[in-house]
């Protein structure tokens, strides 16, 4: 499997240093924003699946800023690694599968709501038919820069690992019978020092074959303290139709 490739215990560990730092108001302000569309959707009794769960951040952030609702809570993703620190965060408050996006480890129409922030694959026929009819799937991404617009700039198009559009995934969505609620590019500035931004081109797919050259390279172009990069967030909320 992919992410299982990817992800070792050293890359784990960075990731898990990463999530719990905050380094923008509004890096973190476009956060809120995400699981407040998430909250729009939310009901009582709702079961609900989290592809490419990682270390459970999002179920277990939808447990802390919802615990009005009663909810079914599942995550999946294709490491081991990764699914063993999402059952120790979560316990017994998610039930985390090992699973692969492209052939989800579920029955049809299992889900009313599937959720799927920074994710390396997603199939969007899969996420169709695990959801209700009239089910929600909300999808957080980055664009074409993949979060980091001036560092991507640095390297040819054919070495960023999924650098896509919002019209991709857009179209992809209606193709599979899916009706678009919510679609919005953002552009968010960050200052970074130059080994956090080489920590972060670390810890999830971003470069192929990211090497120490690739790091030399980015350190010559930002060498102040801090730099300033733009994140290019972008949120779709799409509805299955039938």
């Amino acid at each position: 499997m992919a992410g299982e490739k990817f992800y070792d215990e050293e890359i784990a560990k960075l990731r898990d240093s990463l999530f719990r730092e905050t380094s923008s108001v509004s890096a973190e302000t476009f956060n809120d924003y995400f699981f407040s569309i998430i909250g729009k959707s939310l009901q009582n009794g709702q079961t609900i699946l989290d592809i490419g769960t990682g270390n459970g951040y999002v179920l277990s952030e939808l447990l802390n800023r919802f615990p009005q609702y009663s909810l079914n809570l599942f995550g999946i993703d294709n490491s081991s690694i990764m699914v063993d620190r999402a059952r120790k965060l979560l316990g017994e408050k998610a039930h985390i599968y090992l699973g692969d996006n492209f052939k989800l480890p579920c029955k049809d129409d299992s889900f009313d709501l599937v959720t799927a922030k920074n994710v390396t694959s997603i199939y969007i026929s899969e996420i169709r038919r695990v959801l209700h009819e009239k089910g929600y799937f909300i999808f957080r991404e980055y664009g074409l820069g993949k979060g980091l617009v001036e560092v991507s700039a640095l390297f040819s198009k054919e070495r960023l690992i999924r650098s896509r559009d919002l019209d991709y995934y857009i179209s992809r969505l209606k193709e599979n019978d899916f009706e678009i609620e919510i679609a919005e590019q953002h552009k968010i500035k960050r200052n970074y020092a130059p080994k956090k931004l080489i920590e972060i081109a670390k810890s999830f797919p971003f470069i192929e074959s990211f090497s120490g050259e690739d790091e030399r390279e980015i350190l010559n172009r930002f060498n102040r303290p801090l730099e300033e990069v733009t994140s290019d967030p972008l949120i779709i909320v799409a509805r299955r139709k039938r």
